[in-house]
């Protein structure tokens, strides 16, 4: 690169540093979900935004029904969002064994999920049509609620 084409202002505006992430003791799952991360060391909050209130319908299920659906759904999706954040952190921290641990556990605890989710409603993907003794003459996608439908869950 010839000197012609740096630029010829000395000035820096800015200079970032990114210190290397240590793991710490993360939230428990719904916790982690609410704040976008599972790492408290993370957590560093510029803007706080205002709770988000769900204005969303229920499907049409009697109330024991939809309370425990929304229960396991929302267990559900705090593990997945967990399993998502330690993938992040596993990229780069491969050789940690806490992050490994949590990591393969949180992954069973999902796989579990999504058996007894889809046994007791309806299949949430192409694996639990499977995993979830889900009748093999029906094709399980126009079980639940469509997204479309309003359901919260």
């Amino acid at each position: 690169m010839d000197s012609s084409s740096l630029c010829p202002c000395s000035e820096h505006l800015a200079m970032a540093t990114v210190p290397k992430q240590e793991w710490c003791e993360p939230y428990d799952l719904i916790t982690a979900l609410e704040e976008g991360t599972i790492f408290p060391c993370l957590n560093l909050t510029f803007y706080k935004a205002p709770a988000n209130k769900c204005h969303c319908k229920t499907h049409s299920m009697s109330g024991d029904v939809q309370k425990n659906r929304e229960e396991m759904m929302s267990r559900l999706t705090a593990v997945s969002f967990a399993i998502n954040d330690l993938t992040l952190y596993l990229d780069t921290h491969p050789d940690c064994p806490k992050g490994r641990e949590l990591f393969y556990q949180l992954l069973e605890e999902r796989l579990s999920l999504l058996t007894a989710f889809s046994s007791e409603f309806y299949p949430l993907t192409q694996t639990s049509m499977i995993t979830g003794n889900y009748d093999r003459m029906k094709y399980g996608w126009t079980e639940g609620p469509m997204p479309w439908e309003g359901a919260c869950i």
